[in-house]
């Protein structure tokens, strides 16, 4: 089973700046005790509005794990909340798809 870690550049209050962009890392893993997974292929995407709306984040191999560059949409203002979908699928064919509600908020400018 694929298990997913995430590491959110967020502060004490859990949220990241005003900036219009930021960096996610992700990792992407077997359970304790098994191999490591190869071939995986990754897909994140975030919603600002609890999940009506998703824009697809880039992605990019880094190190042994990924980043993504979670963009705010022009159409949000203010503060807003980030819903997180991560699709990760290994070349075993082993899949997780996982969706954290509100899993930290986007300060507006």
């Amino acid at each position: 089973m694929l298990q997913l870690d995430y590491d959110v550049p967020v502060d004490v209050r859990n949220a990241v700046g005003s900036q219009r962009k930021h960096t996610l890392g992700l990792g992407v893993r077997m359970q304790d005790g098994m191999p490591a997974p190869t071939g995986v292929s990754l897909k994140v995407e975030a919603s600002y509005d609890d999940g009506r709306n998703w824009t697809r984040a880039t992605t990019a191999r880094k190190g042994s794990g990924f980043t993504a560059t979670v963009a705010r949409p022009s159409r949000v203002h203010g503060d807003a909340y980030v819903t997180l979908r991560v699709t990760a699928t290994d070349a075993a064919g082993n899949s997780v798809t996982q969706t954290v509600d509100r899993a930290y908020q986007h300060r507006g400018a």
